[in-house]
């Protein structure tokens, strides 16, 4: 790990990890310009880079505190901070942003707790997560942006801020959460969410 130039030498599951660097501030750019569904499909794509990391690490036998610390800091970047400005620039502003407020510290508490203990076995003994993982603000926020075409403003801003308090405590939560573990699920969830959102934000800029 140690590097006699730097701090560390990184190797390629960390090189992985940061791969979701520029996707994600890209997603930062095009939620700040008002292109919420490009940026939800960056995200997704950063998402299978965050899920490919751990798998890779195990399989290789990369695993070190190093790279669970990594994961977590681009987990805060991918799911919390990024999901925040969507949803603020989608109109969920103002007093409605207690919602993220909440949303974000609960995820940061969460994180913080997995850089000491790290997964967990379910009841199967498989591997699991200790409260719900941060990484279902993308789900959430995907299935709002659905809900945004259909709902009132204040109707949606309403059921965001409900979701929002339920998933920030369920991320508190002193019990096993569902892993994804099979590479197909992975693929099939990012990749068809990337294309999803990618071919929606097209289609919505031609019409």
């Amino acid at each position: 790990m140690n590097s006699p130039y730097y701090l560390v030498r990184l190797n390629r599951v960390d090189l992985v990890t940061l791969s979701a660097v520029p996707t994600t501030l890209l997603s930062m750019a095009l939620s700040l310009a008002h292109r919420p569904l490009f940026a939800i499909s960056l995200l997704f794509i950063a998402m299978l880079s965050d899920a490919l990391d751990g798998m890779l690490a195990r399989h290789l036998g990369l695993v070190r505190p190093f790279g669970r610390y990594l994961d977590g800091f681009m987990d805060v970047l991918i799911y919390l901070l990024s999901p925040t400005l969507i949803l603020y620039g989608e109109g969920f502003n103002g007093i409605w942003s207690a919602g993220l407020i909440v949303m974000v510290g609960c995820g940061l508490i969460r994180l913080a707790v997995f850089n000491e203990t790290g997964n967990v076995e379910d009841a199967q003994g498989g591997l699991a997560y200790r409260g719900m993982p941060v990484f279902w603000s993308l789900f959430l926020l995907a299935g709002m942006q659905l809900m945004l075409v259909v709902l009132p403003l204040n109707l949606w801003r309403l059921l965001m801020l409900t979701l929002l308090l339920l998933f920030g405590h369920a991320m508190l939560l002193n019990r096993p959460f569902f892993k994804f573990t099979r590479l197909g699920q992975i693929l099939t969830i990012t990749l068809g969410g990337a294309l999803f959102f990618g071919c929606w934000g097209l289609f919505d800029r031609m019409s």
